[in-house]
């Protein structure tokens, strides 16, 4: 009942919808309209900059298990790319065929 009570004294009142934070639609200039967009966009860019301090790589909350997985694999490419570097010092493979088996190693 308190809702519906609410919504009526609402409905009364007389709202001017230029005190809303973004305004009853496109009032104003072009520059004051994109300005609105604008400042949404920082606010998420801000948000999405403070999860990634929080959780992205080598973050605070992050799970360290991530960050070993991810160095194990680079480990291993490490030396497969040192093998072939060996196979290539001993000539058994050439200049092309090293560049190529180690940019799918590392891809």
């Amino acid at each position: 009942m308190l809702f519906w009570q609410t919504l009526a004294v609402f409905g009364l009142s007389n709202v001017d919808w230029s005190y809303w934070p973004f305004g009853e639609g496109f009032t104003g200039s072009w520059i004051l309209t994109l300005s609105k967009f604008v400042f949404i966009g920082v606010i998420l860019a801000v948000i999405l900059g403070f999860l990634r301090i929080l959780f992205g790589p080598k973050g605070i909350f992050r799970d360290k298990e991530m960050d070993l997985e991810a160095e194990q694999e680079r480990e291993r490419v490490r030396e497969a790319v040192d093998i072939l570097r060996q196979r290539l010092a001993k000539g058994e493979i050439s200049e092309d065929e090293f560049e190529h088996k180690k940019w799918l190693l590392e891809k």
